[in-house]
């Protein structure tokens, strides 16, 4: 019975008691666990990481216009700048993992929507008055006239590269309607220019039909005249021949008396 005891006292050990503290041992490796953490999260690329920098550094814009980066003023060929220029900086695909890049293009596409129609562009802009405080006299004169000298110099980049491919529609109904005409009256100059072609064509055909005709008539005339006189001639000397070929045919010798011989003398018979 002492043994078995000993025994069971031998097999009981000390055991330190379980601190809420990590161990100082652990704390370190715990440390070095954390950056290595937000390295994967970090993007790769040089060039993304640099514009997801520049993209949290930038400041929220106000308004759809600081969104695309234009003026108040600007025209609908300026906007469709921007906006081009804006979504190849700013399109999901360059960062996936990115989820701050994809609301940042839904915004854009939103205030190119809006900006691009003049009737909803009339209504964010009349939104945007009402919501900004009132400004004196004084203080407006100022923005406007920067306003002008900015639409007169401000061009954004790559413009001159994309005005090439992509033409601005006429928003509104008045330009809508100017354009309709214009696009009509250049369809009636291009139906009048083939009409007046084909007319041009048909003349000249004409006329060289009929040049052609007398041409071929005049020279029908000069080879029947050249036909008949060959043939008058052959005539003529076919009649020439037979007469002289009748004249060589014709004897030309004395008629002959018949030899003395053969002469029968008439007998004599008187008494």
């Amino acid at each position: 019975m002492r043994d078995q005891g000993r025994g069971l006292h031998r097999r009981r050990k000390w055991r330190r008691p379980r601190s809420l503290c990590l161990p100082v041992v652990v704390m370190p490796s715990l440390l070095l666990q954390q950056p290595l953490r937000l390295c994967r999260l970090w993007p790769r690329s040089i060039s993304i990481r640099l514009l997801t920098a520049a993209t949290g550094q930038r400041s929220v814009p106000t308004n759809y216009y600081e969104l695309l980066g234009v003026h108040p003023g600007a025209s609908a060929e300026e906007i469709k700048r921007a906006f081009f220029t804006k979504s190849k900086e700013l399109h999901p695909d360059r960062d996936p993992g990115n989820p701050a890049l994809h609301s940042r293009f839904v915004e854009l596409n939103e205030a190119y929507r809006v900006l691009s129609r003049e009737e909803s562009r009339r209504n964010y802009d009349h939104q945007l008055h009402s919501a900004s405080p009132p400004k004196s006299s004084g203080s407006t004169a100022e923005p406007k006239y920067t306003q002008q000298t900015h639409s007169s110099s401000w061009e954004p980049p790559n413009a001159q590269y994309w005005a090439q491919f992509h033409s601005v529609r006429p928003q509104g109904p008045e330009s809508r309607k100017q354009q309709r005409k214009h696009n009509q009256r250049v369809l009636g100059y291009c139906l009048l220019l083939m009409v007046a072609g084909m007319g041009l064509h048909y003349v000249a055909f004409r006329k060289l039909e009929q040049v052609h005709r007398s041409f071929m008539d005049e020279k029908d005339r000069i080879i029947t005249a050249i036909y008949n006189d060959t043939r008058a001639r052959a005539r003529a000397n076919r009649a020439r021949i037979q007469q002289e070929r009748q004249q060589r045919q014709q004897p030309r010798t004395e008629p002959s008396l018949p030899p003395e011989s053969s002469r029968i003398m008439p007998q004599d018979t008187s008494p």
